[in-house]
């Protein structure tokens, strides 16, 4: 590039000691213009590639940053659905277990009926469905009603 500069100023120099100005004029201005063209043409190329450049650059940084953001958001939702599905599969065992064992009037309740049932020596799966003479009446399975005496027999009440 300074090579072709020094030579078109040298050109230049030489034809004016020469004397020829009208040609030497034209054939300047035309080669300044078809310099300056060149100049701008060889900086637009530059501006494009570098500009191409940096895009590509970030466009990679870009797809890269969206990528590994992508695969955190999974990471993660993926953690977080484990711990739900754990907490709700132990809430499950927790509740069943709950229901399942018996609570300690329960556990009382029965623990009555059978000493009572082993002290009358009778055993029997009748509902407790009031008092009679302070004695627990019971109602029979074809809704007879009868409370257990002092000799462990059922005594039936009529109605």
């Amino acid at each position: 590039m300074k090579k072709l500069l020094l030579l078109s100023l040298f050109f230049i120099v030489t034809t004016s000691f020469y004397g020829q100005t009208t040609k030497a004029v034209a054939k300047t201005t035309k080669e300044k213009a078809i310099k300056e063209t060149k100049k701008t043409t060889d900086k637009v190329t530059k501006d494009s590639k570098e500009t191409v450049s940096k895009t590509t650059k970030d466009s990679k940084k870009t797809t890269e940053k969206a990528t590994k953001d992508s695969k955190e958001t999974v990471n993660k939702t993926t953690k977080e659905t484990k711990k739900s599905a754990d907490k709700v599969t132990k809430d499950a065992k927790s509740s069943i277990e709950k229901t399942t064992k018996p609570t300690t009037k329960e556990v009382k309740k029965e623990t009555a009926k059978t000493i009572e049932k082993s002290k009358s020596g009778i055993k029997t799966a009748d509902k407790v469905t009031g008092e009679y003479n302070g004695k627990k009446v019971y109602t029979g399975p074809q809704g007879g009603k009868y409370y257990i005496n002092s000799n462990g027999n059922k005594t039936y009440i009529k109605q």
